[in-house]
C-alpha cells in the first residue's frame, strides 16, 4: 500500500479515536449498543449482538455479531480506534463479525496490536480467522505478497471464571455464567460463558452475555450503576418457532425449548437478580423476542418492574449509555 495512503489511514484512525481526558476530568465511560438481536436467527429489525464501550480513552468492543465494522462506522469510528475485543461465549451470533474486524483493520494497516479477550477457545478461532486470510496475503494488494495478522498486530488473551485484567485505567472481571449448564458431573476444562464487569474508579458496567439466572452473575453486578443484560420472551418465541420450523423434528423443538427456558433469562429474572445486585439501572439488549420490539416493550419493563424498582431502558441499535461521574 503506497505510504501517502497509509498516512492517511493513520490520521484517520487518530482522528476517529476517543478524545483524551483533560487533567481532572471524568473519565468517559460510555456504553453503546451496536447490535440489540437475540440470535442466532437474523432478525430485519436488529442487528447482531455487539457493544462499544468507551472507557477513559479507550473503545473496545464487547462480543462481535455479523455487521459489528458497519455499525463502528455509523458511529464514526474506524477500526484504528479500537483497542481491545472481548468475546463473551463462542456462539456464532455472537462472534460472526470478529473476522471482518481483524481483517479489515489488516487490510488498512492499522497501527498497534489489537487484543481478543475471551473464553478458552478464542487463541482457535482467532488462529481460524487469520488462516482464512491466507489466500489474501498471498494477493497482497497489488504489491505482492503481504504479511499475515500475526505479525505483531492481534494476540489473545484467554480468561476464566475469576479473572481480572487491567488496561487504559479500567479494571475487567470475568465471571462464569449459566449459559453452558447441563445435568451430570462437569469436566474440568469444560467450554465457559463470560459475564464482564468493567469498572473506573467507583463506576462499572456489568455485562451479562448470554446467561440463565447465575448466583455468580448476580454477585458480579454487585453494586453496579449500569446491568446491561439479555431478555428473553420466552414464550412468545417458542410459539414463534413452533409455527415458523414445521420442518423441525419434536426432539429439536423439545431441545430448543429447554434451552431457551435454562440458558437465557426472562424479564422477571432480570428484576430479581438486579434487586438483589443493588444495580442502579437496567438496560436491556439481546431480545429474543419475535417481530419488531414495540409491541413487547410493556410486558417486558412489566416483568423487569415485579422485583425491581429502578429505571429499565430497553436498548436499540446505536442506542448510547453514558456514566458520569456524579
Amino acid at each position: 500500500m503506497p505510504a501517502g495512503l497509509l498516512t492517511l489511514l493513520g490520521a484517520a484512525a487518530l482522528a476517529a479515536a476517543p478524545s483524551p481526558a483533560q487533567p481532572g476530568a471524568c473519565p468517559a465511560l460510555r456504553w453503546t449498543t451496536l447490535g440489540t438481536a437475540g440470535g442466532p436467527v437474523p432478525t430485519a429489525e436488529r442487528g447482531e449482538p455487539a457493544n462499544l464501550l468507551v472507557a477513559g480513552e479507550g473503545a473496545y468492543l464487547v462480543d462481535t455479531g455479523d455487521g459489528t465494522v458497519n455499525q463502528l462506522a455509523r458511529q464514526g469510528l474506524d477500526l484504528g480506534a479500537i483497542g481491545a475485543v472481548f468475546i463473551s461465549h463462542h456462539h456464532s451470533d455472537h462472534t460472526g463479525g470478529l473476522a471482518a474486524v481483524i481483517a479489515l483493520r489488516w487490510m488498512n494497516q492499522f497501527p498497534g496490536v489489537l487484543t481478543v479477550y475471551g473464553p478458552v477457545g478464542t487463541r482457535q478461532m482467532v488462529d481460524g480467522i487469520v488462516a482464512s486470510l491466507q489466500p489474501q496475503a498471498r494477493i497482497g494488494f497489488g504489491l505482492g505478497a503481504a504479511p499475515l495478522p500475526p505479525a505483531g498486530s492481534v494476540r489473545v488473551l484467554e480468561m476464566k471464571d475469576g479473572d481480572t485484567v487491567e488496561l487504559g485505567g479500567m479494571t475487567v472481571h470475568a465471571a462464569a455464567n449459566s449459559h453452558f449448564d447441563h445435568p451430570g458431573p462437569r469436566a474440568p476444562d469444560e467450554p465457559q460463558s463470560l459475564s464482564f464487569r468493567f469498572q473506573i474508579g467507583a463506576r462499572s458496567i456489568t455485562y451479562t452475555g448470554d446467561t440463565g439466572p447465575s448466583p455468580a452473575v448476580t454477585a458480579l453486578a454487585r453494586g453496579t450503576d449500569m446491568l446491561v443484560s439479555e431478555v428473553i420472551a420466552l414464550d412468545q418465541l417458542i410459539a414463534e418457532i413452533r409455527q415458523r420450523r414445521a420442518d423441525a423434528s419434536p426432539q429439536m423443538l423439545t431441545d430448543m425449548a429447554r434451552h431457551l427456558s435454562t440458558h437465557h433469562l426472562r424479564p422477571e429474572e432480570i428484576g430479581r437478580m438486579a434487586a438483589e445486585a443493588g444495580a442502579r439501572r437496567v438496560v436491556l439488549t439481546h431480545f429474543a423476542v419475535p417481530g419488531p420490539l414495540a409491541p413487547s416493550e410493556s410486558a417486558l419493563r412489566g416483568g423487569v418492574g415485579t422485583a425491581y424498582a429502578g429505571p429499565v431502558d430497553l436498548a436499540r441499535d446505536l442506542s448510547s449509555f453514558a456514566l458520569g461521574c456524579n
